[in-house]
Protein backbone atom coordinates (compact mmCIF):
# COMPACT_ATOMS: atom_id res chain seq x y z
CA UNK A 1 0.00 0.00 0.00
CA UNK A 2 2.94 2.31 0.65
CA UNK A 3 4.20 1.65 -2.86
CA UNK A 4 0.98 2.96 -4.43
CA UNK A 5 0.48 5.85 -2.00
CA UNK A 6 -2.42 4.66 0.18
CA UNK A 7 -2.37 6.27 3.64
CA UNK A 8 -2.19 4.01 6.71
CA UNK A 9 -5.47 5.44 8.00
CA UNK A 10 -7.29 4.19 4.87
CA UNK A 11 -6.11 0.58 4.92
CA UNK A 12 -9.23 -0.77 6.63
CA UNK A 13 -11.64 1.27 4.48
CA UNK A 14 -14.41 -0.24 2.38
CA UNK A 15 -14.40 0.52 -1.37
CA UNK A 16 -17.41 2.86 -1.10
CA UNK A 17 -15.42 4.97 1.38
CA UNK A 18 -12.66 5.69 -1.17
CA UNK A 19 -12.67 8.08 -4.10
CA UNK A 20 -11.94 6.88 -7.64
CA UNK A 21 -8.23 7.62 -7.57
CA UNK A 22 -7.72 5.72 -4.32
CA UNK A 23 -9.80 2.80 -5.60
CA UNK A 24 -7.60 2.72 -8.68
CA UNK A 25 -4.51 2.68 -6.46
CA UNK A 26 -5.97 -0.29 -4.54
CA UNK A 27 -6.49 -2.08 -7.87
CA UNK A 28 -2.87 -1.39 -8.83
CA UNK A 29 -1.68 -2.65 -5.42
CA UNK A 30 -3.70 -5.85 -5.87
CA UNK A 31 -2.12 -6.42 -9.29
CA UNK A 32 1.38 -5.77 -7.92
CA UNK A 33 0.88 -8.15 -4.97
CA UNK A 34 1.60 -11.06 -7.33
CA UNK A 35 4.91 -9.50 -8.44
CA UNK A 36 3.97 -9.69 -12.14
CA UNK A 37 6.16 -8.99 -15.15
CA UNK A 38 3.15 -8.00 -17.28
CA UNK A 39 -0.10 -6.17 -16.38
CA UNK A 40 -3.09 -5.54 -18.64
CA UNK A 41 -4.61 -2.13 -17.86
CA UNK A 42 -8.11 -1.93 -19.35
CA UNK A 43 -9.27 1.71 -19.38
CA UNK A 44 -7.28 2.42 -16.18
CA UNK A 45 -8.03 6.13 -15.98
CA UNK A 46 -11.24 6.58 -17.98
CA UNK A 47 -13.49 7.28 -14.99
CA UNK A 48 -11.10 9.70 -13.30
CA UNK A 49 -10.84 13.47 -13.61
CA UNK A 50 -7.79 14.85 -15.40
CA UNK A 51 -5.67 15.68 -12.34
CA UNK A 52 -6.24 12.24 -10.81
CA UNK A 53 -5.56 10.65 -14.23
CA UNK A 54 -2.16 12.34 -14.27
CA UNK A 55 -1.38 11.10 -10.73
CA UNK A 56 -2.31 7.51 -11.60
CA UNK A 57 -0.37 7.59 -14.89
CA UNK A 58 2.69 9.01 -13.14
CA UNK A 59 2.36 6.32 -10.46
CA UNK A 60 2.21 3.60 -13.13
CA UNK A 61 5.27 5.02 -14.89
CA UNK A 62 7.20 5.24 -11.60
CA UNK A 63 6.26 1.66 -10.75
CA UNK A 64 7.38 0.58 -14.20
CA UNK A 65 10.79 2.15 -13.60
CA UNK A 66 11.09 0.67 -10.10
CA UNK A 67 9.80 -2.82 -10.79
CA UNK A 68 10.48 -3.34 -14.49
CA UNK A 69 6.86 -4.28 -15.15
CA UNK A 70 5.42 -4.13 -18.67
CA UNK A 71 1.93 -2.73 -19.27
CA UNK A 72 -0.54 -3.30 -22.03
CA UNK A 73 -2.91 -0.34 -22.04
CA UNK A 74 -6.33 -0.79 -23.57
CA UNK A 75 -7.90 2.64 -23.96
CA UNK A 76 -9.72 4.97 -26.29
CA UNK A 77 -7.98 8.04 -24.85
CA UNK A 78 -5.22 8.93 -27.28
CA UNK A 79 -3.62 11.48 -24.95
CA UNK A 80 -3.10 8.70 -22.40
CA UNK A 81 -1.68 6.44 -25.09
CA UNK A 82 0.71 9.13 -26.27
CA UNK A 83 1.86 9.87 -22.72
CA UNK A 84 2.55 6.37 -21.47
CA UNK A 85 3.16 4.08 -24.45
CA UNK A 86 6.34 3.14 -26.25
CA UNK A 87 4.55 1.08 -28.90
CA UNK A 88 0.95 1.41 -30.08
CA UNK A 89 -1.44 -0.95 -31.84
CA UNK A 90 -4.49 0.69 -33.40
CA UNK A 91 -7.41 -1.70 -33.68
CA UNK A 92 -10.58 -1.55 -35.73
CA UNK A 93 -13.36 -4.04 -34.96
CA UNK A 94 -10.99 -6.40 -33.16
CA UNK A 95 -8.15 -6.40 -35.70
CA UNK A 96 -4.86 -4.55 -35.56
CA UNK A 97 -4.67 -2.11 -38.48
CA UNK A 98 -1.47 -0.27 -37.55
CA UNK A 99 1.37 -0.99 -35.14
CA UNK A 100 4.49 1.10 -34.57
CA UNK A 101 6.48 3.09 -32.01
CA UNK A 102 4.39 5.78 -30.31
CA UNK A 103 6.24 8.79 -31.76
CA UNK A 104 6.00 7.31 -35.25
CA UNK A 105 2.24 6.89 -35.00
CA UNK A 106 1.63 10.53 -34.13
CA UNK A 107 4.01 11.88 -36.77
CA UNK A 108 3.60 9.37 -39.61
CA UNK A 109 0.28 7.51 -39.40
CA UNK A 110 -0.42 5.45 -42.50
CA UNK A 111 -3.70 3.52 -42.17
CA UNK A 112 -6.87 5.42 -43.20
CA UNK A 113 -8.59 4.55 -39.90
CA UNK A 114 -5.62 5.78 -37.87
CA UNK A 115 -5.62 9.02 -39.87
CA UNK A 116 -9.33 9.54 -39.12
CA UNK A 117 -8.91 8.62 -35.47
CA UNK A 118 -6.02 11.03 -34.90
CA UNK A 119 -7.71 13.82 -36.89
CA UNK A 120 -10.46 13.87 -34.24
CA UNK A 121 -8.05 14.93 -31.48
CA UNK A 122 -8.79 18.55 -30.55
CA UNK A 123 -5.97 20.96 -31.42
CA UNK A 124 -4.77 23.70 -29.09
CA UNK A 125 -2.81 25.36 -31.90
CA UNK A 126 -4.91 28.28 -33.25
CA UNK A 127 -2.78 28.34 -36.40
CA UNK A 128 -3.53 24.68 -37.11
CA UNK A 129 -7.18 24.03 -36.20
CA UNK A 130 -8.67 20.57 -35.92
CA UNK A 131 -9.70 19.10 -39.27
CA UNK A 132 -11.48 15.84 -38.53
CA UNK A 133 -11.79 13.29 -41.31
CA UNK A 134 -15.45 12.24 -41.38
CA UNK A 135 -16.10 8.51 -41.61
CA UNK A 136 -19.07 7.66 -43.77
CA UNK A 137 -20.61 4.36 -44.61
CA UNK A 138 -21.93 1.43 -42.69
CA UNK A 139 -20.15 -0.38 -39.87
CA UNK A 140 -19.27 -3.97 -40.65
CA UNK A 141 -20.85 -6.44 -38.25
CA UNK A 142 -18.34 -7.24 -35.51
CA UNK A 143 -20.17 -10.52 -34.86
CA UNK A 144 -20.15 -11.79 -38.43
CA UNK A 145 -17.69 -9.64 -40.40
CA UNK A 146 -17.55 -9.87 -44.18
CA UNK A 147 -14.34 -11.16 -45.74
CA UNK A 148 -11.70 -8.60 -46.60
CA UNK A 149 -10.71 -5.45 -44.81
CA UNK A 150 -13.05 -4.65 -41.91
CA UNK A 151 -12.67 -0.93 -42.58
CA UNK A 152 -13.63 -1.32 -46.25
CA UNK A 153 -17.21 0.00 -45.91
CA UNK A 154 -16.03 3.25 -44.29
CA UNK A 155 -12.69 3.78 -46.01
CA UNK A 156 -12.46 6.72 -48.43
CA UNK A 157 -9.70 4.89 -50.35
CA UNK A 158 -11.44 1.51 -50.70
CA UNK A 159 -11.39 -0.30 -54.04
CA UNK A 160 -12.73 -3.67 -55.17
CA UNK A 161 -9.74 -5.68 -53.96
CA UNK A 162 -10.14 -4.38 -50.42
CA UNK A 163 -13.39 -6.30 -49.92
CA UNK A 164 -11.97 -9.61 -51.12
CA UNK A 165 -8.78 -10.38 -49.24
CA UNK A 166 -8.27 -10.11 -45.47
CA UNK A 167 -5.59 -7.51 -44.85
CA UNK A 168 -2.41 -8.71 -43.16
CA UNK A 169 0.07 -6.55 -41.32
CA UNK A 170 2.92 -5.56 -43.61
CA UNK A 171 6.11 -3.87 -42.44
CA UNK A 172 6.15 -0.63 -44.46
CA UNK A 173 9.12 0.90 -42.66
CA UNK A 174 11.32 -0.07 -39.73
CA UNK A 175 9.01 -1.42 -36.96
CA UNK A 176 5.95 0.18 -38.62
CA UNK A 177 3.29 -2.36 -39.64
CA UNK A 178 0.08 -1.55 -41.52
CA UNK A 179 -2.82 -3.75 -42.63
CA UNK A 180 -3.89 -2.03 -45.85
CA UNK A 181 -3.40 -3.22 -49.44
CA UNK A 182 -3.28 0.40 -50.68
CA UNK A 183 -0.94 1.82 -48.03
CA UNK A 184 1.78 2.71 -50.55
CA UNK A 185 -0.65 4.43 -52.93
CA UNK A 186 -2.36 6.44 -50.19
CA UNK A 187 0.85 7.66 -48.57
Amino acid sequence: MDLVGIDTRLRQSYPHELDGGRRQRVGIARALALDPEFIVCDEPVSALDVSIQAQVLNLLMDLQDQMGVTYMFVTHDLSVVRHISNHICVMYLGEVVEMCPSKELFTNNLHPYTKALLSAIPSIDINQPMQPIPLKGELTSPINPKPGCRFYMRCPYARGGCSEQPQKLEEVSDKHFVACCRVHEIN
